[in-house]
């Protein structure tokens, strides 16, 4: 690792050690950067250890940093893998000497389908992962502070595999509305979306889901059901800005219409003013006259003097 690099991630692994996390530090180069000195000049609690579960189980018990000198381990090491197993761990993370392609995020099973650049790492990831633990991140050790970067941010640096719930969409529940409230409280200001209280939110809980990035409220949709003609309304789509560019409002807008057509409706439509390229271009939408949505929908839409375009997609 570069001397700057290394000497931060080492004061990473004492922030971590000081707020309780249990770590295991398995060094694999050449031994030149003397990685125990380190750690004793850096005030860790650490001791050396084999590459054993009982052994270092003892050490983290102690509430100590376990360092395992193990020249040679790499991520293709069965070793490796059944040691990590055995202490249950939740993370492996692989520091690399470069950026690995595929993204932020993968599920396994989106990690086992990767065809482009770094198949084979991320096929190897996603095998860790049906192995039994739950995240594998594979991180430029290059970028300086990329331990904190990675971990402390729902996005991060590097490329995490995930076996678990880390990505997910749900069904909103009534602890999530004043999350979801605050979330898109911005773009109600700014009449970029229908303005909504508590109340009718609440009113309308059946109708919502929220996407989640490792538990935390990013993004919403709406699916309001209109008879006369039967159809839906995908409204209040809205992802975070700071999640933008993820493909994250596109997943939201597919899972409402695959709850649309569970339901047996034969038609969507959408109300907006910003968003109409998305929909057409990226879904698949066309622009429909005003009187193909329902007579309430058009009548509430005049009212409000908003001038939306509708677009719509037959399912």
């Amino acid at each position: 690792m570069p001397e700057l690099a290394l000497a931060e991630a080492l004061l990473d692994l004492l922030a971590l050690q000081q707020v309780g996390v249990k770590l295991v530090v398995v060094s694999t180069g050449s031994g030149e950067a003397r990685v125990d000195q380190r750690l004793i000049d850096g005030g860790h609690k650490w001791q050396e250890a084999p590459l054993q579960v009982v052994a270092v189980e003892e050490i983290l018990q102690r509430g100590q940093l376990a360092l395992v000198e193990s020249l040679g381990c790499d991520l293709k090491d069965e070793g490796l893998v059944e040691f990590c197993l055995g202490l249950g761990a939740f993370k492996l993370i692989i520091l690399m000497p470069r950026q690995v392609a595929g993204g932020n995020a993968l599920s396994r099973e989106a990690a086992r389908r990767w065809s482009g650049s770094d198949a084979l790492l991320l096929h190897r990831a996603a095998e860790i992962c049906e192995a039994g633990i739950p995240r594998v991140h594979l991180l430029d050790e290059r970028h300086q502070g990329v331990l904190m970067d990675e971990l402390f941010s729902n996005e991060g640096v590097g490329v995490m595999v995930y076996a678990d719930d880390y990505l997910s969409i749900r069904p909103i529940a009534p602890d999530d509305i004043s999350e979801l409230l605050a979330m898109v409280g911005r773009s109600m200001r700014d009449a970029h979306l229908v303005p909504r209280s508590y109340e009718e939110i609440e009113n309308f809980l059946d109708d919502f889901l929220v996407l989640t990035v490792d538990g935390n409220v990013v993004g919403c949709v709406a699916l309001h059901l209109y008879d006369e003609p039967r159809c839906g309304e995908v409204a209040c789509l809205y992802v975070k800005q700071s999640h933008g560019a993820q493909g994250y409002g596109r997943r939201l807008v597919e899972a409402v219409e695959e709850r649309a057509r569970g339901l047996g409706l034969p038609m969507v439509f959408a109300l907006s003013t910003r968003a109409v390229g998305f929909f057409t271009e990226t879904l698949n939408y066309e622009i429909y006259a005003l009187e193909r949505i329902p007579a309430v929908r058009r009548e509430k839409l005049l009212a409000s003097g908003r001038q939306s375009l509708v677009i719509g997609k037959r399912l």
